[in-house]
């Protein structure tokens, strides 16, 4: 892992209702894999585009994929930190306010012109079925500058449904290093990986580990609807990918995913301390990721 990196962007919930706040959190390194937005003279920016514009581009309704390239000032959240720089928070009341630029009218009645050039007030009435139905994609950015300059820039894709059965993240993650199991689902720091008795694993300089999710990934894996290019409404289903991070040694992959959910590390060849970063994805928007501590000893 070379340089200043971000790891991870997490919007939790992945899939909002309107009303509800989302809260986003990114995992962004130095290339000693210390948090670089607490360090001094180091700002972050978070921002999300709330146009109707992006909406539609974001539902695949605009006559473009993905997102539109800008976004005026005035269209422009800038989101507030929610407890640390490399947090922030979208409030809910703003995601109802986005419902109102759609205009809602009667079956029988003229669609009122949006007033963006280019789209036909006609698809309004299917963006309307796309939030109901499946949801709008969005994004949130973050900025990451040291003394005035932009050293990082990531997005985060998120969704806003009315639909129910929103989807979530996967839980805080479970693996082994070795033989040692570590998990971040006990309570304490839902980003750090600890085994049950507190030892740290350990290797040799130049050993290769396995690293091993926890195999039973399956209560959390969930069902999405999506629109296929027929228009029809299909159902996707998550699949799990683990991406293995470290500021030493080497992977066998750096990506994997069932049936071939494990991979190996090699230890670097000078001893000391090295964290192992694991991000969980389930391929849809969900995300979570948990740090673990290797000692490296001499032979």
């Amino acid at each position: 892992m070379k340089g200043p990196r971000i790891l991870a962007m997490r919007a939790n919930p992945p899939e909002a209702l309107f009303g509800e706040d989302v809260h986003f959190e990114a995992l962004v390194v130095d290339a000693t894999g210390e948090d670089l937005t607490s360090q001094p003279g180091v700002t972050v920016r978070w921002t999300v585009c709330l146009s109707l514009g992006q909406i539609l581009e974001a539902a695949g309704l605009g006559g473009n994929s993905g997102f539109t390239d800008g976004c005026s000032p005035e269209e422009t959240l800038v989101l507030e930190e929610d407890g640390a720089p490399n947090r922030a928070v979208l409030p809910g009341e703003v995601l109802m306010a986005v419902i109102a630029m759609i205009p809602m009218t009667p079956p029988d009645e003229p669609i009122p012109d949006p007033g963006i050039p280019g789209v036909d007030p006609g698809i309004l009435s299917s963006l309307a079925t796309v939030i109901a139905e499946v949801g709008v994609p969005l994004a949130a950015r973050v900025d990451v500058s040291r003394d005035g300059e932009v050293l990082l820039s990531g997005y985060k894709r998120f969704a806003i449904t009315t639909r129910s059965g929103a989807t979530l993240n996967p839980p805080p993650p479970r693996f082994s290093i070795g033989d040692l199991e570590l998990s971040a689902r006990g309570g304490g720091d839902p980003h750090a990986c600890v085994s049950a008795d507190g030892s740290i694993a350990s290797a040799a300089v130049g050993e290769e580990v396995t690293l091993a999710p926890y195999a039973l990934e399956e209560p959390w894996l969930e069902d999405y609807p999506v629109f296929d290019l027929g228009g029809e409404i299909i159902i996707n289903s998550e699949t799990a990918y683990y991406s293995w991070f470290s500021t030493g040694g080497a992977f066998s992959t750096e990506i994997s995913q069932r049936p071939l959910r494990d991979s190996s590390w090699v230890a670097p060849d000078v001893a000391g301390t090295y964290p192992i970063f694991l991000v969980v994805r389930d391929g849809h928007l969900g995300l979570s990721w948990c740090r673990a501590d290797v000692e490296v000893r001499a032979n």
